[in-house]
């Protein structure tokens, strides 16, 4: 097994320090006292740290902070907090400063003093993001982004139409007959292919497919009715809610329509949570591994603004992941009555 390589943060942990006056101590700035840089350089001699050269080439550039434009309401969902949390560990491993983008109401970049871009799910239909991909400087993406994937320096992608089968086999296996979806709106990368593999999905079979799309980050209300909706058809055997957040108001909505989760209905959420451990019964899910894929997208863009990765054009670098499906109680037939 290979030994572990020392980063930024062991020396920083080591040495009784933060991050940032590490990086300040090894890089000569002011800002830390003669003696904590003695004790930090020595600790990087002990550890036998190396320094990244993309990190380095990044650090002396104009700005040495990187911007995160997160998609409008991902506040109030979890895989979104989970994603920007791996961009910043990824990039106080390297001494970076990460700046949270506001959303433009125009195509002009959200702000001027970062040296990059990140965006997640998003759509060249946005101002913000066409503003970023008209700019010049480097973009990766978290998916694709919706009608200019080319335009991106790199993206991070999951493996979403090879997912959804997985998930709707899964159901199929556990007698599920019937299966209904609530997807969000088609405006994202993501969105189109789980709405497009549920469907080739359901055509393969000779199913009919009974889909219902809601908000992109919907509302408890929202996904209530919409469940309601759906359950309302007592063939209806499984139901599959896709956008985060939903698990919880789904479940309320099929006790409330007389369902039993893991008896009659079978229920699954694209998205991973905590709070789907803690429901009952307990809600099967896909983890999309958000702080891994955050991190990933803050790597990429460390290389491109180093130069190792093209500012865009006919041929992006793209990262692919695979989801891990999750099976807990609400989809095995086993949950209790």
């Amino acid at each position: 097994m290979a030994a572990h390589k020392a980063t930024l943060r062991d020396v920083a942990a080591a040495a009784g320090v933060s991050t940032a006056a590490a990086s300040f101590a090894l890089r000569g700035k002011a800002g830390v006292s003669p003696g904590t840089r003695a004790r930090v350089l020595g600790v990087a001699r002990e550890l036998n740290y190396e320094v990244n050269l993309p990190a380095r080439s990044l650090r002396t550039s104009r700005y040495g902070a990187i911007g995160l434009y997160l998609p409008v309401g991902a506040s109030r969902a979890t895989y979104y907090t989970e994603f920007a949390f791996g961009v910043v560990d990824a990039a106080e491993e390297q001494g970076l400063s990460v700046i949270l983008l506001p959303h433009a109401g125009s195509g002009q970049p959200p702000i001027a003093f970062v040296d990059g871009f990140i965006v997640v799910d998003a759509s060249a239909s946005d101002p913000g993001v066409r503003g970023m991909l008209k700019d010049g400087r480097p973009v990766v993406s978290g998916e694709h982004v919706e009608s200019a994937a080319r335009a991106v320096s790199a993206s991070v992608v999951s493996d979403h139409d090879a997912a959804m089968h997985r998930l709707l086999d899964h159901l199929a296996a556990q007698g599920a007959a019937r299966i209904a979806v609530l997807l969000p709106p088609e405006t994202t990368a993501w969105g189109r292919q789980v709405a497009g593999a549920y469907a080739a999905w359901s055509a393969a079979r000779g199913r009919s497919p009974v889909a219902v799309h809601i908000g992109f980050v919907p509302t408890v209300p929202e996904v209530e009715a919409a469940a309601h909706a759906v359950l309302s058809d007592p063939a209806v055997d499984a139901l599959v809610v896709v956008p985060s957040g939903s698990a919880a108001p789904a479940l309320s909505a099929a006790v409330r329509a007389g369902r039993v989760v893991g008896g009659d209905l079978l229920l699954a959420a694209y998205v991973d949570e905590p709070v789907h451990t803690l429901l009952s019964p307990t809600v099967t899910a896909f983890d999309l591994n958000a702080r891994d894929f955050g991190g990933e997208c803050l790597r990429l863009l460390v290389a491109a603004l180093a130069g190792g990765v093209p500012a865009g054009g006919d041929d992006p670098v793209i990262r692919m992941t695979v989801p891990s499906l999750v099976v807990r109680e609400s989809s095995t037939r086993s949950a209790p009555p």
